[in-house]
């Protein structure tokens, strides 16, 4: 099982920006917390950064086209206009990827359970859906310029990458979801 995480932005780009907060801080952050636990489960993780490094669209879909991935996901906190949207939502390329549709859910759920609004699984065209061989989504982890998602995802940070970690290994088919394989340790009860 292989899975590829990619986390919005970074280096010159630094995605959007409210009171000094970074998106590409925030999905580098929640990005490699995902990563530690679905490693932890057994599953090999590539990861398009792992550090506040610019990598381009292109970059990142030819990273993901080098290997064959079970999912490609992309990591980003949303914004509008400040304090007047709030809520997570989930993209995929194409409603008839069952298989996007499933973790779509899955993960959608898991994050209105973290206390975020449900915005929905919506389809987009974006590129790193369009542009990847692999079930690939795109998470929008909340508004980064709402103050109460940025209230949400501090105070559930742990709670939203167990949450989002445990969707991603239930989707591979990997059952004792309690303990890590690897090291024996409670990893995943939220």
């Amino acid at each position: 099982m292989r899975v590829m995480l990619d986390y919005g932005h970074g280096g010159s780009d630094p995605g959007a920006v409210y009171k000094n907060r970074k998106e590409s801080d925030d999905n580098l952050r929640l990005g490699q917390a995902i990563a530690r636990l679905v490693r932890a489960a057994g599953v090999h993780v590539d990861e398009t950064r792992t550090t506040d490094k610019t990598v381009s669209l292109i970059d990142r879909s030819n990273l993901e086209r080098k290997k064959k991935y079970d999912y490609f996901i992309s990591i980003h906190r949303n914004a509008f206009q400040p304090e007047n949207a709030a809520g997570a939502e989930t993209y995929i390329y194409s409603a008839s990827n069952k298989k996007a549709q499933v973790l779509a859910a899955d993960i959608q759920n898991a994050l209105i359970r973290s206390g975020f609004s449900n915005r929905g699984v919506k389809t987009a065209s974006f590129h790193v859906l369009e542009k990847t061989s692999s079930t690939a989504l795109l998470l929008e982890v909340g508004f980064i310029d709402n103050t109460n998602d940025n209230k949400i995802f501090d105070a559930k940070f742990d709670t939203i990458a167990k949450a989002i970690a445990k969707a991603i290994i239930t989707n591979l088919g990997i059952k004792n979801l309690e303990y890590c394989i690897k090291c024996g340790q409670k990893i995943l009860t939220t």
